[in-house]
Formats: structure tokens, C-alpha cells, sequence
């Protein structure tokens, strides 16, 4: 008999990944864009393949069992070598290429991280990119499962096996819209806004990323009800300014607004938290060249820039000597045929954030 290694289809092992993160055959059909019995029959063949059963299921049911625990692992670590592999062919040459994956949740405004991208495409032209939007949960999920390179979120916890490193710090306070009844008014006390209506973020619970603002609202006896819920910030910040109430969002975001007279700022006039962006990678990744690279100039950069400044400051900033010191320690001048400038770069505006 031929061993398992040479007949084994690998897209079964890519199916069964997805059937676990789903913890449903349907939901799998539906990711990958299959008919339902042909997902269950990959599960099928794959259990027959490997003479164990994999995963327990009925109605009422879905349990993975220890045996396919087991080979889901094994399965992630394959398919992350395998989504390496043109990367690392591409490093093989002498010029720096390859690709870069990343997981960020969506909305993240940071002159710092648009200047970094900016400079590291005129040193490393050859390295490409794909960035994925999601939330903070799923963000550190998928760098769990391999699935990124590097993601940016937000982290009331960080699992064991990331490492974590804040990017930026945000700074949240009330607003309302223009139509609300405390639009214009100035100097007033927190307890006005008691019994006020309030537009909320998904995961602005005890236990969720967005958790000081759910802490605040507990302590401060703000009872309002919630009346408008999303995930994403752009949502929250429709709600607000449409008047149907109070929502806390990230200052530096929505400071245009605020020029322009849609919304207004309300108490407590320092912020309600300050919350941190963090940048997150696997402790144990088996990064390509590209990614390394990356990974490299990105802490190089961060390590010019203060963190209370990355939010409106980027490279352009730094001076001659600062810049020569910065494209040493990165290798960009060894690496690059082009031009490098740290000239200013005009900012990238973006207007959602989940968390």
C-alpha cells in the first residue's frame, strides 16, 4: 500500500480547516463556496483516509474529537507553509521580494503606519501586500491559525502564543450630533448625559476590547439606553450624528467632523480612555523573507517615532541624521534601486474602525 503522504488529497486537509473554524458543515459549504455534500463528503473521505473519526456530529451536536484536534494543528501548520512557499522561492533571489499578509481591523487612522508603508514600498518596490479587514477577535484568531503575518487590533488579552506591541494609543470621548439637544452647549458636567440615549460598539462589554467604555458608563452611573449597536465605527458615527444619541468614538477620527460642525464634543472634556492599537505576530512564525523584512522596518520605525505622536506623526518627520540612521538599520539603502526620500507624504484617510 502506498503511504498516506502520497495519495492523500490536500484539499481535503484545507476543507476540514475550514469545517473546524465554522463548527458547521453548512457554514464551511458556504466559505468555500461548495455544495454541502461535497464538504461533508471531503470530511468523509479524509476520516477514511486516516482510519479515525474526526469529528462528532448530529442535530444537536458538533464536537471536534482529539484525534481530529490533532490533525486540525498539523493541517494549519501545512497550510501555512504552503501559503509561504511562493514567498519564499521569490527570496530566493537577491532582491528582496515576496509577500506580505495582514490581518487589521478596519478604520485604523495612523499617520505613523501610512508613512511606514510609504517608505517601505519606495525600498523594497518587489514586496507586495494583502491586508485583510476583520475584528479584533478575528484578527487574533487568524494569527493564531497562521493566517497573517502581522495584525493590527485592539486587546483586552493577548493569547500566550502572540507576541504584542503597542502601535498607537486612541484616545475615546462622548459626542453627539447636531441635532441633539446638547449640541453647542459648553463647560457642562458628566451627569447630564445620566439618562442620555447611547449609540454603543458591539464589543463594548465587561469582557470585550472596547471594556474600559463599558467600565466607565458602570461607574459614572450613566443609564441611558442603548438604542443603536454596531461593530463598525463608521456605523456608530452614522447613528451619532443622525441625533438618536451620545456614542464614545476615537477622537483623531472624527476631528473633521468636529471642524466641520456634525459633531460635538461633550463631557468628560479629558476623554472617557485612552485604548491602544497593538501590533501582534506569532510567537512561534516561520516568516519569509518579505515578512521579515517587514517586520524589521516596522520595529525600526517605531523605535523613532514616540508613541504619543504616531497618530498625526509620521517618518517625514525625522531629521538628516535620524533618516540616514533609520535606512542603515533596516538595510532599505543596500536593498532599494530607487530614490529614498522622507519628504512629506500626503495622509491616507480612513473612516471605520471595528472592534
Amino acid at each position: 500500500m502506498r503511504p498516506i503522504h502520497d495519495t492523500l488529497d490536500w484539499n481535503l486537509l484545507r476543507t476540514f480547516i475550514v469545517i473546524v473554524q465554522e463548527e458547521s458543515v453548512s457554514r464551511a459549504a458556504a466559505r468555500l463556496y461548495l455544495s454541502q455534500p461535497a464538504v461533508s463528503l471531503s470530511l468523509k473521505l479524509l476520516e477514511e483516509r486516516l482510519g479515525q473519526r474526526l469529528i462528532e456530529r448530529d442535530s444537536h451536536r458538533f464536537c471536534v474529537t482529539s484525534a481530529g484536534k490533532l490533525v486540525y494543528q498539523k493541517a494549519v501548520d501545512i497550510y501555512a507553509n504552503v501559503a509561504r512557499l511562493a514567498s519564499e522561492v521569490s527570496n530566493s533571489q537577491t532582491e528582496i521580494s515576496g509577500h506580505v499578509s495582514l490581518l487589521f481591523i478596519t478604520g485604523i487612522q495612523c499617520r505613523f503606519l501610512d508613512s511606514v508603508f510609504a517608505r517601505f514600498h519606495r525600498c523594497f518596490p518587489q514586496v507586495t501586500f494583502t491586508i485583510e479587514q476583520m475584528s479584533s477577535y478575528d484578527v487574533q484568531q487568524g494569527l493564531l491559525q497562521h493566517q497573517g503575518a502581522l495584525g493590527i487590533c485592539l486587546a483586552r488579552q493577548t493569547p500566550d502564543q502572540l507576541v504584542s506591541q503597542v502601535l498607537a494609543r486612541q484616545n475615546y470621548r462622548y459626542f453627539c450630533g447636531r441635532t441633539h439637544p446638547l449640541f453647542g452647549q459648553q463647560n457642562l458636567p458628566l451627569e447630564v448625559l445620566r439618562n442620555e440615549r447611547y449609540i454603543s460598539f458591539g464589543s463594548e462589554q465587561l469582557d470585550g476590547v472596547l471594556s474600559p467604555l463599558a467600565m466607565f458608563r458602570a461607574r459614572e452611573g450613566l443609564q441611558g439606553p442603548v438604542v443603536g449597536q454596531s461593530s463598525r465605527l463608521q456605523e456608530v458615527q452614522r447613528m451619532v450624528m443622525a441625533g438618536w444619541g451620545i456614542g464614545c468614538m476615537p477622537e483623531h477620527i472624527v476631528r473633521r467632523e468636529v471642524e466641520d460642525g456634525l459633531l460635538w464634543p461633550l463631557p468628560p472634556y479629558g476623554g472617557v480612555a485612552d485604548i491602544d492599537l497593538h501590533l501582534m505576530w506569532h510567537r512561534e512564525a516561520r516568516f519569509s523573507a518579505a515578512e521579515s523584512t517587514f517586520l524589521e522596518f516596522l520595529h525600526n520605525a517605531l523605535a523613532k517615532v514616540p508613541l504619543e505622536d504616531r497618530l498625526h506623526r509620521g517618518l517625514e518627520s525625522l531629521k538628516a541624521s535620524d533618516e540616514e540612521a533609520f535606512l542603515t538599520d533596516t538595510g532599505a539603502s543596500a536593498a532599494s534601486t530607487v530614490e529614498i526620500s522622507f519628504g512629506s507624504d500626503e495622509p491616507t484617510d480612513n473612516d471605520d474602525q471595528a472592534g
